[in-house]
């Protein structure tokens, strides 16, 4: 569907990109092998929802949030009600992890903490390794499922700096004499508790 690349979409963070196909159909596909159902449904409804955001006239791109409200409806009407749930269950889970996340600038317990943010991680990529912004959303993405997974409450910013370094030698994208962490990024590299560690 080669129209979609016309497609613009207003990110949380404000910044604009183009709708991905591909994404929304992998995302729908993920939803629907959760619950069991042909995966091969994904790439119709992900369609669908294309071919609605090509007759939108407002003066400002569809956001995010309006892509994923037309892909839950799409869902809902065609009797997909709990892959609908699915979906927003994820979002939902997503966004909360995000607001609980907290990143410190040292491992010492008196260090000032700011909350996680992927667009500044985002910004980060394209800064300081002249990454283009579609790299480097789908390098900030991983690393955020990473510290996701670790279920930390808190990471210091030498540790995540290691998340980059390594997740960029991984796919090539850096050399590995220049991803080489200085000194200052070599000592205690997280400081971390789990919720049920916390005081």
């Amino acid at each position: 569907m080669k129209s979609t690349k016309q497609i613009v979409v207003t990110k949380q963070d404000g910044t604009l990109e183009r709708f991905s196909l591909a994404k929304l159909t992998n995302c729908l596909t993920a939803a629907m092998r959760n619950l069991a159902y042909d995966a091969g449904l994904a790439a119709p409804l992900a369609r669908a929802v294309a071919m609605h955001l090509q007759e939108w006239s407002g003066p400002q791109p569809p956001t995010a949030d309006y892509i994923h409200r037309c892909a839950c409806s799409v869902l809902q009407q065609t009797g997909l009600m709990d892959v609908a749930d699915v979906l927003v269950g994820h979002r939902r889970l997503r966004a909360a992890r995000r607001r609980r996340i907290r990143v410190v600038e040292s491992a010492c317990a008196a260090a000032r903490s700011v909350p996680w943010s992927k667009s500044e991680l985002v910004t980060t990529l394209q800064g300081r390794y002249g990454l283009r912004r579609a790299v480097s959303r789908f390098v900030a993405g991983r690393i955020e499922a990473q510290v996701f997974a670790l279920d930390y409450r808190t990471v210091a910013r030498s540790f995540l700096a290691e998340l980059v370094r390594s997740e960029l030698v991984a796919w090539g994208l850096v050399d590995v004499t220049v991803a080489r962490p200085d000194a200052a990024a070599c000592g205690p590299s997280v400081s971390a508790q789990r919720p049920e560690e916390e005081r």
